[in-house]
């Protein structure tokens, strides 16, 4: 009899420990955005020079004296930094003529300092290809980082919600991933157009809007009983 008492308590134990067993982690994934905005700071400029000739050596020639005075110009402008761009030649007019062009990009945080100067430099016959308000990089940064953090804690928050509704307790998150996408207005070349040494005129307008920075958090939820 002890024997057989024995054996009945040896082979219940498996099920035992089975029943014992804990439930399973549930995985919830989720998403979350969220979105600050900054009033720009700075403004960007893009203009160039070019010029047409008969040779490429005439076409080239113009076009450097005319970077080389705006170069000057620009850094007699407190506040403005200049940076020259994409330099090309090519022939046009069926191989009969020649363009040569060149970039110039003017930054500032004086918007009329800018917008002045780039008038000036429409009436030295420079054409103007984007002109566009943005953000600084460490203003931009600075709203990315919010952006995110806001976007997380609106991530957490709606995990402890639905936690609650499952009756269930959010025991950390994995796969944590965020994205910030580039919204950030840049400014746009405009097309080729013939230039023209025009006469001293009204400076071009700009008129600043706060820009939107968004984030985007996404996760895996491991979520267990209570």
């Amino acid at each position: 009899m002890h024997r057989r008492i024995a054996l009945l308590a040896v082979l219940a134990l498996p099920g035992a420990a089975l029943a014992q067993a804990p439930a399973p982690d549930t995985e919830l994934h989720i998403g979350e955005s969220a979105e600050v905005s900054r009033t720009p700071d700075e403004i960007v400029a893009t203009l160039r020079a070019e010029a047409r000739a008969a040779n490429a050596a005439a076409a080239q020639e113009a076009v450097n004296r005319a970077i080389t005075a705006a170069v000057a110009r620009a850094r007699g402008v407190p506040g403005v930094r200049v940076a020259t761009g994409g330099y090309w030649t090519n022939r046009v007019d069926d191989n009969r003529a020649w363009i040569a062009s060149q970039q110039l990009t003017l930054r500032g945080n004086d918007g009329a300092a800018v917008l002045e100067l780039v008038g000036a430099l429409q009436g030295q016959g420079m054409v103007t290809g984007g002109l566009q308000w943005t953000l600084k990089p460490e203003t931009q940064r600075e709203a990315r980082e919010e952006a995110s953090r806001l976007a997380l804690d609106a991530l957490r928050r709606r995990a402890d919600a639905v936690a609650q509704q499952l009756g269930l307790q959010v025991a950390g998150l994995k796969e944590i991933r965020i994205d910030v996408p580039d919204r950030m207005p840049r400014p746009m070349a405009a097309p080729m157009a013939a230039s023209a040494r025009a006469a001293s005129g009204p400076p071009p307008v700009a008129v600043a809007e706060d820009i939107a920075v968004m984030a985007t958090v996404q996760a895996v939820v491991v979520l267990r009983p209570r």
